[in-house]
């Protein structure tokens, strides 16, 4: 965008990432609250124990809850307790910490390329600013973010973030069952799958032999696959991609929560079918993600699922960060040329 910038946002992804979800709660002093009661809840339910090995990067406010019973549990949930009278006020925060040494990495990085690191936000959250809207959070929904690494999961109950959680397979390790099922290079794993790759084997209809390059292959020797051979080990990488997902949703209980199934991102989403696979595997609703025209347009070939992320971040920054002091109605700073780029 022709603009020098000093500072930047970027993703984290930490398998070993640790959530809390926690709630604070005062007493109302006044007749009405205030931001200093707001900032206070807040405040309490952040005061959890954090290892010295690791530190709270995102912490995001579910919802709050007015005059709650102590019994019963019940009280008056609002958007904006700001102004509303009570006698007291409850947050739930969403709370995520990393290690210390995976952000001192991104941190050192950042520095060593001459700028600053203005904020860290986890992978997930980022990626479901750009695909999940407020109705899906409201209902439940999981987004799985499927990167070349690692897959970022988020599940969102009742219209706020209550799981996250990071799973070491990706599409890399898609590409590395193809080279260990056929005895061929990487890259030449890599190839076959992007160009013939499919999530189903029920979607081949008619099988073909596929010519490809064999590991110390000799140029007077052609090898051989079928289609439909291919299909099956990829097929087999995502259901065991799947199945590691079913294990983290049913070990804290969400599996019957999403109403609104999946919502599928990330690059390793792109292969074809993998949505129809994910929809056979749970048997609910799943989806390939599409950004909320709602929030965002921009050109097609930077809303590919492989942007989600850093589009993610740009909305992230838009909505929740202290950014917001350098927007300015001329367009001038480095947030305003984004703007011209993007609708937000």
């Amino acid at each position: 965008c022709n603009t020098d910038f000093k500072n930047v946002s970027v993703n984290i992804s930490d398998p070993h990432l640790t959530v809390i979800n926690r709630e604070g709660q005062i007493f109302i002093s006044g007749d009405k609250i205030s931001k200093q009661d707001l900032d206070a809840a807040i405040k309490t339910a952040l005061a959890v124990p954090t290892p010295t090995n690791k530190q709270v990067i995102n912490s995001v406010s579910n919802c709050y809850t007015l005059d709650k019973d102590p019994i019963t549990y019940q009280g008056v949930v609002v958007d904006q307790p700001i102004g509303q009278e009570a006698k007291t006020l409850e947050v739930a925060m969403h709370i995520v910490t990393v290690s210390n040494q995976c952000v001192n990495a991104i941190d050192q990085s950042i520095r060593e390329g001459g700028l600053g690191l203005h904020n860290i936000v986890l992978n997930s959250m980022a990626s479901s600013e750009t695909y999940i809207t407020q109705d899906e959070k409201d209902e439940g929904v999981c987004l799985i973010d499927i990167g070349s690494g690692v897959t970022n999961l988020s599940v969102f109950t009742k219209g706020g973030i209550t799981y996250s959680a990071v799973i070491q397979n990706g599409g890399d390790q898609i590409t590395q069952d193809i080279v260990d099922a056929f005895d061929t290079s990487f890259k030449e794993a890599e190839r076959l799958k992007l160009k013939y790759g499919n999530a189903q084997v029920k979607s081949i209809r008619e099988d073909r032999l596929i010519k490809f390059q064999q590991i110390d292959d000799s140029k007077d020797y052609e090898h051989y696959l079928s289609h439909q051979s291919l299909v099956e080990v990829i097929e087999q990488s995502y259901l065991n991609l799947f199945s590691q997902i079913r294990q983290n949703l049913k070990s804290k209980k969400l599996y019957r929560s999403l109403k609104s199934g999946f919502v599928l991102t990330g690059g390793a989403s792109k292969i074809k079918d993998c949505d129809a696979l994910l929809l056979n595997y749970f048997r609910i609703r799943a989806k390939q993600g599409r950004v909320n025209a709602d929030r965002i347009t921009a050109e097609r070939s930077i809303l590919e699922p492989e942007y989600a992320c850093a589009l993610g971040l740009l909305l992230f920054e838009y909505d929740v960060s202290d950014l917001r002091v350098v927007q300015s109605d001329n367009e001038s700073n480095i947030f305003g040329k984004i703007k011209q780029q993007f609708k937000f």
